[in-house]
């Protein structure tokens, strides 16, 4: 028999993200790494009659103990990887989000802001992974194609699911905790947004149980409330105002760029400020022809910086785009900025406040 350490990761953007360019990764993508581990020796049949499991695998192996599913490839490895894949069919295949977002704009004399009413996780992607995926018999027929059988033992797979239902409930309420012990507003927000993610990945694992085993639910239900740590995160986001000042941007190109990232986290775009976000732009001829191109040289500088003037994030790009023409070289140059925002931008954001978080107790 053959044990499979098997990790299926969904990948799930929620409608905003699809109109943005910075999440290009998108709804119910499927992939399947899978690491396998021998732990004994595996039942083989070549050729022969076909085994009852092919056609009918609840046949051997009863649906009140077992999730099971047969999957075919040219070889043992991707059968048994198809079968995988066909297993995690039974489970969902996206994680449902009830995000609503909301931009207002108010500007006075004195303050400028733009908020986002911000009800959903923060993350963008989520994954799941199906614990204890175990292989077993493989056939191969008269063509050449080799079947494999994937399945989970219910019980033995429940203990597991609860071991891991309790650990991140552990998490949950110990980021809670903290956050509610903390006067730093970032920090805060930072705590917070790790308790929402722990929330989340619980569910995702209540949700697997219910299939794996339904009588474990009721005893592994979590003590907490997602809905108010979720309010919590969106009311500490909330006190967070960002001002933004991007020089030589002049048709404020970069700006709105730097202005959905900020409100996607639930940040209020406005003053007085406890973040600002300073840059540069510049794009420039290089004065440098080809037959085909004209170039012109970029460069991009911006910094997220605390209200001592701390740099908290920085983003550095320049380079060199070459087009037909000036104006569409100068086009490609902006493009590939706004990339360099929306990208690196969330990558050190979110580095930056999982820094902030404390380390959990063993």
């Amino acid at each position: 028999m053959r044990k499979t350490l098997g990790r299926i990761i969904l990948w799930q953007n929620n409608s905003h993200a699809r109109s943005s360019c910075w999440n290009k990764l998108f709804c119910h993508k499927i992939i399947l790494p899978f690491v396998l581990l021998t732990l004994a020796g595996c039942k083989s049949l070549i050729g022969g009659g076909t085994p009852d499991w092919v056609a009918n695998p609840k046949s051997v192996y009863p649906e009140n103990l077992y999730l099971v599913a047969v999957g075919e490839g040219d070889t043992r490895r991707t059968a048994e990887n198809a079968a995988d894949a066909n297993l995690a069919r039974i489970f969902e295949a996206h994680i449902e989000s009830d995000e609503r977002l909301l931009d207002q704009t108010r500007e006075t004399n004195k303050s400028f802001e733009r908020t986002t009413d911000f009800t959903a996780a923060i993350n963008i992607l989520s994954s799941q992974t199906l614990f204890n995926i175990q292989h077993a018999e493989a056939w191969q027929n008269d063509k050449g194609r080799v079947h494999a059988v994937a399945y989970l033992d219910r019980r033995e797979t429940a203990a597991i699911y609860r071991d891991q239902i309790d650990e991140q409930t552990a998490r949950v309420h110990f980021l809670h905790g903290q956050a509610g012990q903390t006067d730093d507003i970032l920090k805060k927000y930072a705590t917070l947004r790790a308790a929402v993610q722990h929330a989340a990945e619980n569910k995702v694992l209540l949700r697997q149980l219910k299939v794996i085993h339904p009588p474990s639910v009721p005893g592994s239900t979590p003590g907490y409330t997602e809905n108010n740590i979720r309010k919590a995160l969106a009311d500490t986001a909330k006190q967070i105002r960002v001002q933004i000042n991007i020089a030589g941007d002049d048709d404020r190109r970069m700006t709105a760029v730097i202005e959905e990232l900020i409100t996607r986290y639930g940040f209020v775009v406005g003053t007085p400020s406890i973040l600002k976000v300073d840059g540069r732009i510049s794009v420039n001829d290089t004065g440098q022809r080809t037959a085909d191109f004209v170039f012109v040289r970029y460069a991009l500088v911006v910094q997220v910086k605390d209200a001592t003037g701390t740099v908290l994030v920085s983003i550095n790009e320049k380079g060199r785009e070459g087009h037909v023409s000036l104006g569409e070289a100068r086009v490609r140059s902006f493009r590939t900025m706004e990339t360099a925002i929306k990208s690196g931008g969330s990558q050190r954001l979110d580095a930056y406040f999982d820094s902030l978080i404390d380390p959990l107790p063993r």
